[in-house]
């Protein structure tokens, strides 16, 4: 799942800085790290999500070596 997430982080990055400065000038982030995600328990009561950049013992995950790459390219 952590490469999949990575992919996907991957893909949405490239596009953002396709975009960079003509209409995309920012993107926010609804949390931290996975240890405080809003997303626990929701929409599903009792499922664990892991959707940030950092995992829940604040180690960067693949998804963050994604994300800066592909703002590099």
């Amino acid at each position: 799942m952590q490469q999949k997430l990575a992919k996907r982080y991957r893909e949405l990055f490239e596009v953002f800085a396709k975009h960079r400065g003509k209409m995309l000038t920012r993107v926010t982030f609804w949390g931290f790290y996975d240890g405080s995600t809003w997303l626990d328990n929701w929409p599903v009561k009792g499922r664990t999500n892991h959707p940030l950049l950092w995992d829940r013992e604040l180690q960067p995950k693949p998804a963050l070596t994604a994300v800066i790459e592909a703002l590099q390219s």
